[in-house]
C-alpha cells in the first residue's frame, strides 16, 4: 500500500492545525490563571508562554500583543460558555432557560475559579489600564444580556411571563445581579454564601417575571 503526496500533505496540515490547537489551549489556560493571579496590567507575554510550556515568544508570535491575547481570551470564554449552554438550554425556552443560564453563569466557578477570575480582572481592566477592551467587553456582556432577553419574550409570547415587564431592564439587572454575586464570591470564597445567593435570585425570578398563573402553578 503506498501513501500519495496528497495524504501526507493533507495529515501534515492536520497534524499542524492540532499543535496549533493544542498550543493555543495551553497559552488560553496560561493565560487564564496568571491573569486571575497577576491582574491584566500584571502579566506579560513571555510569563504566558513560559507558564504554557513554550518559549518566551509564542505568544508574541501567536497573538501579537498583550491586547490581542486578552482579546483572544475574551473570545475563547466566550466560544466555551457558548457551546456550554447550547447543551444545557436544548429544549428549553422562556422562564426555565433563564433560569438555567443563572445556574449556569454561577456555576462557572466550578469549571475554573481562575477562568472567573481573569474574566472579571479583564472587565476591570477595560475600565482602566486597557481601555481598547470596553467595547469587546461591552459586546460580550451585551450578547449575554440578549441571550435573557430572548427568553423573557419567549415567556411573554406563552404568557408564562409578565407582559408589562421591561425585558431589557430585567435582563440587564439580572446580568448585574450575576456579575455582582460572583464578584463577591471571589473575594470571599464562600460556597455556601453563594449557593444562598443563587436561591435568592433564582427566587426573584420566579416572583418577578413569572404571570401570575405561572406562579400558581409553581
Amino acid at each position: 500500500m503506498t501513501v500519495s503526496t496528497h495524504e501526507i500533505a493533507v495529515e501534515t496540515r492536520r497534524s499542524q492545525a492540532d499543535r496549533r490547537s493544542e498550543s493555543d489551549r495551553r497559552m488560553m489556560s496560561a493565560a487564564a490563571k496568571l491573569i486571575a493571579r497577576q491582574g491584566v496590567a500584571g502579566t506579560s507575554l513571555a510569563e504566558v508562554g513560559i507558564e504554557a510550556g513554550y518559549s518566551r515568544g509564542l505568544p508574541v508570535e501567536r497573538y501579537g500583543t498583550k491586547l490581542g491575547l486578552v482579546r483572544a481570551l475574551l473570545a475563547a470564554t466566550e466560544t466555551w460558555f457558548r457551546d456550554h449552554l447550547a447543551t444545557t438550554l436544548a429544549g428549553k425556552s422562556g422562564l426555565e432557560a433563564i433560569e438555567l443560564r443563572v445556574k449556569a453563569h454561577l456555576a462557572s466557578v466550578d469549571r475554573s475559579d481562575s477562568a472567573t477570575a481573569a474574566l472579571h480582572a479583564i472587565y476591570t481592566a477595560s475600565q482602566s489600564v486597557m481601555p481598547e477592551m470596553k467595547k469587546p467587553v461591552a459586546a460580550f456582556t451585551g450578547r449575554w444580556t440578549a441571550g435573557l432577553v430572548a427568553h423573557m419574550h419567549e415567556g411573554q409570547a406563552t404568557g408564562e411571563i409578565r407582559k408589562d415587564i421591561d425585558c431589557e431592564a430585567e435582563a440587564r439587572f439580572l446580568h448585574a445581579a450575576m456579575r455582582g454575586l460572583m464578584m463577591q464570591y471571589l473575594m470571599d470564597g464562600s460556597h455556601k454564601d453563594l449557593a444562598q445567593a443563587k436561591a435568592i435570585l433564582l427566587a426573584h425570578c420566579r416572583d418577578r417575571l413569572g404571570a401570575r398563573k405561572a406562579r400558581r402553578i409553581k
